[in-house]
């Protein structure tokens, strides 16, 4: 039976942005870091991955995942957070679901005040204006349950707007749901004629699972 536990013991990490030049930028591939050796190597194993040399240190272990998608499986709606944030130098200064306020703030349950239309939004996000997609997810990998829980966090608006589904699925079930967590490529061309690309992170094929059979145990 596998059994996830709290953040601090969770037994690893999935990403599919990184920092770069003081901006998040999204990845071609999945990035694992784990704590543990057999983990990363077991996970690595289900998943294409190769070993990441240049780790985050410490005792970490990191390996980069070309599969497109991966199976993951949600205990429950507390383990899904989905919201928009704004921080700024004195720390968090807003919080939001794209209408009411949540808490930390003191003005939780208020209209937020964002926009309606997910262009401005996105603009409002761009100028420092509006808050970003702060998008966090706790599960275990439907392929390896017995691992134990993984985390995986985004701000792409992809991601934010995907797990829509996800959270009011999670809300109705008496129990987790499984999902694949997908990375998308997008090409496009700019004004001037060029070609670009970029990836990001989507969530897909949300069904309801029972806890019985998923064996999951995660704290809130």
């Amino acid at each position: 039976m596998a059994q996830i536990v709290e953040r601090e013991e969770l037994v690893g990490r999935i990403a599919a942005e990184e920092w770069r030049s003081g901006r998040r930028v999204g990845l071609r591939s999945w990035l694992l870091t784990a704590k543990s050796r057999e983990v990363a190597e077991c996970v690595s194993e289900l998943y294409q991955g190769e070993v990441v040399r240049t780790a985050a240190g410490g005792d970490l272990h990191a390996r980069k995942l070309h599969a497109r998608g991966i199976m993951v499986i949600v205990p429950r709606v507390a383990h899904v957070r989905r919201r928009l944030t704004l921080e700024k130098q004195q720390g968090l200064v807003h919080a939001c679901d794209g209408s009411r306020v949540l808490p930390p703030m003191p003005d939780e349950g208020e209209p937020c005040g964002c926009a309606d239309d997910p262009f401005a939004r996105r603009a409002a996000a761009r100028s420092g204006a509006g808050p970003s997609p702060d998008a966090r997810l706790t599960f275990c990998l439907a392929a390896a349950p017995e691992l134990g829980g993984f985390s995986f966090q985004s701000s792409a608006w992809q991601l934010y707007e995907s797990l829509e589904s996800v959270f009011h699925e999670s809300t109705r079930a008496d129990g987790s749901v499984q999902m694949e967590l997908a990375l998308r490529e997008r090409r496009m061309a700019t004004r001037s004629g060029l070609d670009v690309s970029f990836t990001y992170p989507e969530v897909h094929s949300v069904r309801r699972t029972s806890v019985a059979k998923s064996g999951l145990h995660l704290a809130a």
